[in-house]
């Protein structure tokens, strides 16, 4: 569940792409074990997850403005491994972004120490001075390496979600086709 808010993050800009796109697809998949998938509005999540029955999963569709749900579980399991990649890789992007939280932290608890010594340098004798200024400039020095390898990470996130965004895109014409195969078949109820 920790991976959620970096996955929807990084597919932000697909879920743009969705609503603009000349067939209006979006979808909300819920799978039941809280590692849900979408490209939605928050209006469709909601309706999703109103629509789920004691968090039996489902997949929510909206195609050209019609709203379908889907419960049938080989179409789920379909939908499951369309977005297995999709959600790998989110996996992928929420460890990433937890090792960002845990050096903002350090950045953050380097920055107190600073603080602390900037008041210790108002009331502090020459000498004393030197030592506090000593002490400044090695958490400076570690505040930068914190930088650099914040950035990095910063880095590897944005590849991430390019390849997120890549992801979305491949796995678009796929979902397109399972939803009009469940739609053909009666497997899909409309819910407008």
């Amino acid at each position: 569940m920790r991976w959620i808010v970096p996955l929807l993050l990084a597919i932000a800009p697909v879920q743009a792409a969705y609503a603009d796109s000349a067939d209006r697809l979006s979808y909300v998949l819920l799978t039941g074990d809280g590692s849900n998938m979408m490209s939605s509005s928050s209006d469709d999540i909601r309706r999703a997850r109103a629509l789920q029955a004691g968090g039996a999963p489902l997949l929510f569709v909206r195609q050209d403005g019609v709203a379908y749900v889907i419960r049938n579980p080989a179409i789920l399991g379909r939908a499951n491994a369309i977005m297995a990649p999709q959600r790998e890789l989110g996996r992928r992007q929420g460890a990433l972004g937890e090792q960002q939280g845990e050096l903002g932290r350090k950045q953050g608890a380097l920055g107190a120490e600073q603080g602390r010594l900037g008041a210790l340098m108002m009331n502090s004798t020459p000498r004393q001075m030197g030592e506090l200024g000593r002490q400044q400039g090695e958490l400076g020095r570690r505040q930068a390496a914190l930088g650099e390898q914040q950035a990095i990470l910063g880095r590897q996130q944005a590849a991430l979600g390019r390849h997120q965004a890549r992801l979305a895109e491949a796995a678009k014409p796929k979902l397109r086709a399972l939803v009009a195969d469940a739609i053909r078949r009666g497997l899909a109820q409309r819910v407008d």
